[in-house]
């Protein structure tokens, strides 16, 4: 049995087990007053969960994405609870000082808009790749000199099952950057409703921390005319150059999505090739003025991030 068979399993039988009814479905109610009679109930893309009524409709298969992803941590939280860190049976450990790490947020700049030819290049898998090689009950305080980290008994599985798995993959991402989890409430979204036991704020900083060095080696050694969270675009012989930089320096794999002749209009409109944004493709481009939100790094910090994880791959 796979490990997403596996996980899918443990998520059907947990249900069976506590009296819950699950349906596969095509599509999923869109009015909000169809939650107005229930006191607790849970939305997402692909999903609907009511609490009052222990059931549960999924878009297209039994198990959804957020499942397998909560499953996936709760395995890792159980393993390290019996490796040795008890607290993992309650929540993911962290420390006050690690709150700093809310502030952080995905890597994005633009040069400006300009013509090709371009390359553009993604990081394949690449928050995936990054957690994965951490554990969940980390510790990590970059304003040290020099800065701290330390590694707790949760391990991630190595599975390239799972790294192939995009849906899920993001699904637990998503689960570890919010301190609280977003509920219906008689028709009414309350998004802070209850606290989340998945928030990992020190891997969610190691990990932003991270990309943001990517995408300032990206922009400063190698040019990049844009980033965007995992990717940017390059010019042809700047762009194969940061993909060896990548593999041999991060150990994360570039993947080309698009090349040829374009129009870059901002960090998500663009034409590349035979690649068009959806805007672009509607002749409603979204133009944008040059900005950079990359969050500032100094070259030891940036040095000591690819050590971190080059050591761990």
């Amino acid at each position: 049995m796979t490990l997403l068979e596996e996980l899918s399993t443990e998520a059907v039988t947990r249900g069976l087990e506590n009296g819950w009814t699950r349906e596969i479905v095509k599509s999923l109610p869109s009015d909000p007053d169809f939650f107005k009679p229930f006191k607790r109930a849970y939305r997402s893309e692909t999903s609907m969960t009511i609490k009052d009524t222990k059931s549960r409709k999924v878009v297209g298969s039994a198990v959804s994405s957020g499942e397998l992803g909560r499953g996936l941590l709760r395995r890792v939280m159980s393993n390290g609870a019996e490796a040795g860190n008890p607290i993992l049976t309650k929540r993911v450990p962290y420390r006050r000082p690690a709150l700093q790490f809310l502030d952080r947020r995905p890597a994005y700049f633009f040069a400006g808009e300009c013509g090709g030819p371009f390359v553009l290049v993604d990081i394949k898998a690449c928050y995936a790749s990054l957690y994965t090689r951490l554990t969940l009950d980390m510790f990590y305080r970059p304003d040290t000199d020099p800065p701290l980290i330390g590694f707790g008994k949760a391990d991630f599985p190595k599975s390239d099952e799972w790294m192939a798995a995009k849906a899920p993959r993001n699904a637990l991402w998503g689960s570890l950057i919010s301190t609280h989890g977003p509920e219906w409430r008689h028709g009414e979204l309350v998004p802070k409703a209850y606290p989340n036991t998945f928030f990992a704020p020190d891997l969610v900083g190691l990990v932003y921390d991270a990309c943001h060095a990517i995408a300032l080696e990206a922009k400063q050694t190698f040019k990049a005319l844009s980033w965007a969270v995992d990717g940017g675009v390059f010019r042809p012989e700047d762009a194969y150059a940061f993909c060896a930089w990548l593999d041999a320096r991060w150990g994360l794999t570039p993947e080309v999505r698009a090349e040829g002749p374009g129009w870059m209009f901002g960090v998500t409109s663009y034409q590349i090739g035979g690649l068009m944004t959806l805007d672009v493709k509607k002749r409603e481009a979204r133009h944008s003025e040059p900005f950079d939100s990359l969050r500032p790094q100094r070259d030891y910090q940036r040095r000591w991030l690819a050590d971190v994880f080059a050591g761990r791959s």
